[in-house]
């Protein structure tokens, strides 16, 4: 197994009066005679450029191609062709992975919304651990095993750091996904949540948990998930995140539920002194009411009229005194009822 020093000086030496590289043939980079828009690299780049685009054309797997790939990725973490080419040195010089995945987490602190270190980080961890081998575990000792451990407690400090980086959640997802996490993840989104319940990143991954599975979501879910979001939204009606995630879900999976369920309890919260004046005057709940009765409108023939005129009415509420920016939208939404 390579090991390999990503952290070793570099000495202040032009590539080209080191005796490392005079076998390569730097390969500039191809512009027009007159190009419209030069791009002015710094000089030490250019030439490291030059020397990396050479070994890339002759298809070289070494150390030093390897080296220079992390020099070129820290002074420029957004250029994937050469993450591509780090990524097929890594499997072909068989690079200790652990150590290719502390450099990225190095990287990460400092770029952590940079969208080519964390595909390479899910390139790293399949080298690491196969998913098919995993096959037929349990959760348990699924997130036992050390690499899911570690990754799972990665992205957790990850998620304390910035708890809505997208790169962050969208590579969970792709974790949980591939190893067959699921059955821990409502737990962690729920903390998230109660941390932020303005927390949309968090609350998408509540979607997520429930649905991507594969598995439809038993009477029973579905209740937990309306009286759980009731509750949030009791805390925080001007928040959009849980309105927009219950509508969803009913929608996909017991669009029913929309006006035998949903309806009747946000129309009580609407009533409660309590909640009148925040619920009543939050654009999500007259929003909701237009979802919830076009979809009555749709399923219950005898009921078509009178759903069309209440979502018609809640569209003008929200055109004329909650939703004024968009009041283009809502006149044209009305239309379409």
């Amino acid at each position: 197994m390579v090991q390999v020093a990503e952290s070793e000086d570099v000495t202040c030496l032009p590539m080209s009066q080191q005796d490392e590289w005079k076998d390569v043939v730097p390969l500039a980079q191809e512009e027009t005679a007159s190009p419209v828009c030069p791009i002015a690299y710094a000089e030490d780049y250019k030439e490291m450029m030059d020397y990396l685009r050479a070994l890339m054309a002759k298809g070289e797997i070494s150390q030093r191609a390897l080296k220079l790939t992390s020099l070129v990725i820290e002074e420029n973490p957004g250029h994937y062709t050469v993450w591509v080419y780090r990524k097929k040195l890594v499997r072909e010089l068989q690079v200790n992975m652990e150590d290719e995945l502390s450099w990225v987490a190095d990287l990460s602190a400092m770029q952590p919304k940079n969208y080519q270190l964390w595909h390479h980080r899910e390139a790293v961890v399949e080298m690491l651990l196969d998913p098919a081998s995993i096959q037929g575990m349990s959760q348990d000792d699924r997130v036992a095993i050390p690499v899911l451990r570690r990754e799972l407690g990665f992205l957790a400090e990850s998620l304390d750091e910035e708890s809505k980086n997208f790169h962050a959640w969208a590579y969970r997802q792709w974790l949980v996904r591939t190893y067959g996490l699921w059955d821990q993840e409502l737990a962690f989104v729920a903390v998230k949540i109660d941390e932020d319940i303005r927390n949309n990143s968090a609350w998408n991954q509540r979607y997520f948990s429930l649905v991507a599975g594969g598995s439809s979501l038993s009477a029973d879910v579905v209740e937990r998930e309306l009286a759980y979001t009731l509750e949030k939204i009791k805390l925080a009606p001007n928040n959009e995140s849980p309105w927009s995630f219950i509508v969803g879900l009913l929608l996909r999976h017991a669009p029913e539920k929309l006006y035998e369920s949903l309806l009747p309890q946000i129309k009580a919260l609407a009533a409660d002194e309590e909640y009148l004046t925040a619920i009543s005057g939050t654009p999500f709940y007259w929003a909701t009411l237009v979802d919830i009765y076009e979809q009555q409108a749709k399923d219950v023939p005898e009921k078509q009229k009178e759903a069309i005129e209440l979502a018609s009415s809640a569209c003008d509420v929200l055109a004329t005194e909650c939703d004024l920016p968009r009041q283009k939208y809502w006149q044209f939404r009305q239309t379409q009822l």
